[in-house]
């Protein structure tokens, strides 16, 4: 028995408009030719004599098939449609997206393109093959079918036809791929090669004409399932339309508070955005796969001047040690030979030194003497630039001279019969050949004794 189905929409669902950009516009009844040769012919398959009845017997049966014009319809479409019109709507319009329908009133089923599947088709098979209440078709859920049967048909064709070369292909380039197709970011010096390296990035935009000596690839893999291939998107509240984050700085204020970002970053993959690979991806997979082993090649040519470079670093980096610890020998064997000189040569000044000072000496008849002749500060101060006059063989003045005989020749007269008697008074013994200047230090010694022991607090 026949179910009325009453929905608001047009009489046929352009899905190449719907995929491309759904309005309500498109959802009108197409006009032209192959719409009234489509109206006639299901008309007369139909149980209902007229249009208005007999567009309520067909439904979407939810089977689709995608052939693309080149090749042959048969080798997919089942049993009748592969011997009716196989790449040809009812219509008579030539078609790659093959829409099965059924008559519910007679059993008969045929075939409709993209163009001609009907609203009300789809509509019956969502309430009836899929128990959706009649309420909530719309003209979206039926676009989201359509979609979702498109994105499905063309998947399963398309990995039917080509998902086992597609995986051979992708696992064998993988891993050069994503060394090969990279782009230079920023340089930095590495230590291992002593020289500045560029960091690798992945190429995920291709650069140049494509088909073109210098043409330069995206990356396979991060076009087609690389886990960080993801992206912002924000859905308009109302409507539910989903724009990129570039789309969405583009907008006016007023039109970005319609719109609200999505929870998380969601994969801009062809794996999981389409299901298949496209055009592009699949040609650069082919030309890099037969393409591979020269690509290998160049990889292992980098490798090889990396590993000569590495090698290279580490045996400059043993030469220059080697270098370095060999002038460190030299430099510690001069240093030994100028500190011997220098040695030999203070011991050669110093006996200069000295026997200047022993000439001196001898021309004036004096004892070889020192500071300590001075009976004072001052002429201890004075004798010791004196002694550093005669050494350094600089003159002395005449006054000058005469002052160091005069303090030597006092320091070794005898000592006077008043120091001798304050030597006794402290309790000293003078000898009989002490000079003057021994008595001073008999005289400071005697005034100034050293403290015992038990004085300084010290135990015994």
């Amino acid at each position: 028995m026949r179910r009325d189905i009453t929905l608001h929409g047009g009489d046929f669902v352009a899905t190449g408009d719907i995929i491309a950009d759904a309005v309500g516009g498109k959802w009108d009844n197409p006009s032209g030719a192959f719409n009234i040769a489509l109206k006639e012919k299901l008309t007369v398959l139909s149980v209902a004599d007229n249009w208005q009845e007999a567009r309520e017997e067909w439904k979407a049966t939810g089977k689709v098939w995608y052939v693309p014009m080149k090749d042959d319809a048969t080798e997919v479409l089942p049993e009748p449609h592969k011997s009716s019109h196989a790449h040809f709507c009812i219509c008579g319009h030539p078609i790659a997206w093959h829409f099965e329908i059924e008559n519910t009133e007679n059993g008969r089923i045929e075939i409709v393109g993209s163009e001609h599947i009907g609203f009300w088709m789809v509509a019956r098979h969502l309430i009836e093959n899929l128990n959706i209440p009649i309420d909530m078709i719309t003209q979206e859920r039926v676009k989201q079918w359509t979609d979702e049967a498109v994105a499905s048909m063309k998947a399963k064709w398309w990995w039917k036809q080509h998902g086992e070369q597609f995986e051979e292909w992708f696992e064998a380039v993988s891993e050069t791929d994503l060394r090969v197709n990279i782009r230079n970011g920023d340089s930095y010096w590495d230590e291992d090669t002593s020289r500045y390296e560029h960091q690798p990035l992945i190429r995920k935009k291709s650069s140049n004409a494509y088909g073109t000596s210098d043409y330069q690839m995206a990356s396979i893999l991060w076009r087609w399932n690389h886990p960080d291939n993801k992206k912002w998107f924000y859905y308009h509240d109302k409507t539910g339309k989903r724009i990129k984050k570039t789309t969405y700085d583009d907008l006016m204020w007023d039109d970005k508070r319609n719109y609200t970002r999505g929870a998380t970053t969601e994969s801009t993959a062809q794996k999981n955005t389409r299901g298949w690979p496209n055009d592009r991806l699949w040609n650069d997979l082919m030309i890099f796969y037969f393409d591979l082993d020269n690509q290998k090649a160049k990889l292992a040519a980098r490798d090889a001047e990396r590993i000569e470079r590495l090698a290279y670093v580490v045996k400059e980096k043993e030469e220059q040690n080697t270098r370095r610890l060999q002038e460190q020998k030299e430099y510690e064997a001069r240093e030994a030979i100028r500190r011997e000189k220098r040695r030999l040569a203070q011991e050669e000044h110093q006996i200069k030194l000295d026997g200047a000072f022993e000439k001196f000496c001898e021309a004036n008849d004096l004892p070889i003497f020192n500071s300590e002749y001075g009976s004072n500060n001052w002429e201890q101060t004075f004798l010791s630039d004196m002694i550093r006059k005669i050494n350094n063989l600089n003159p002395m003045s005449t006054k000058q001279k005469e002052r160091v005989i005069k303090i030597i020749n006092r320091v070794s007269e005898p000592a006077t019969e008043k120091q001798l008697a304050y030597i006794r008074s402290l309790g000293g013994e003078p000898s009989k050949d002490m000079t003057k200047k021994d008595a001073s230090e008999a005289i400071e010694e005697l005034k100034n004794p050293p403290k015992s022991e038990s004085e300084t607090g010290e135990e015994e």
